[in-house]
């Protein structure tokens, strides 16, 4: 089909022309306007050194493994997958309106998974270690066509950046948090400050979350 705007021809089932923008299909004219989503990503630590110890084949099988439980604990926990990316996982609570405490659930989640991660651990499987870092904020967003497919959804937002410089920033075996997360969730959780991260002029201030892993 071509954009009825500039004519260009586009050879994917979008709802927006990515050479001018215009939209491609009656109806689709405003976003869903300040809706506040809580952005979590995840990392593993140590994946290099433990897949130069496995052939190809077991490091697959390892992150299939991995990657299918924090999936089973994101859904169950009312979250969203929205990207797989290497050897992290992108993941959006707050989509399902009546879900309710969504921020607190992203955190649950990523101790959860923690959790989980440390038990794979003890297993002794792996001959070296794994662990995560891991970035959470929130962030108001602006999204386009959330009835369909998330992953192909336009999503306008900080909360990908934020997330990411936090996530980048963690140690291992560490969840950073956002300003915004911190001031929603510091009632119910315990945190410390780190301080503020810069990146291209883009500033995170961020806390750590006082992690506690199940013996």
């Amino acid at each position: 089909m071509n954009c009825d705007n500039c004519g260009r021809e586009i050879n994917e089932p979008l709802h927006f022309c990515p050479h001018c923008g215009a939209a491609l299909h009656e109806g689709v004219t405003s976003p869903f306007q300040d809706l506040k989503l809580t952005f979590l990503r995840v990392d593993l630590s140590g994946f290099t050194q433990m897949s130069e110890a496995m052939i190809a084949e077991d490091v697959m099988a390892v992150l299939n493994e991995i990657f299918g439980i924090f999936v089973q604990i994101v859904e169950s926990n009312k979250g969203t997958i929205y990207q797989v990316i290497g050897d992290e996982i992108v993941s959006i609570f707050g989509l399902d309106l009546e879900s309710g405490f969504a921020p607190h659930m992203a955190i649950l989640t990523a101790e959860e998974m923690f959790n989980r991660v440390y038990n794979f651990n003890k297993k002794g499987t792996l001959k070296s270690p794994i662990g995560l870092k891991v970035g959470a904020e929130i962030d108001s967003a602006s999204i386009f066509d959330m009835q369909q497919d998330l992953r192909n959804a336009l999503i306008l937002t900080k909360g990908f950046r934020k997330s990411q410089i936090l996530q980048k920033n963690a140690s291992s075996n560490t969840i950073l948090v956002g300003e915004n997360l911190y001031k929603v969730t510091k009632g119910f959780f315990s945190y410390r400050e780190v301080g503020e991260f810069v990146e291209e002029s883009f500033g995170v201030k961020a806390y750590e979350y006082k992690l506690k892993l199940k013996a």
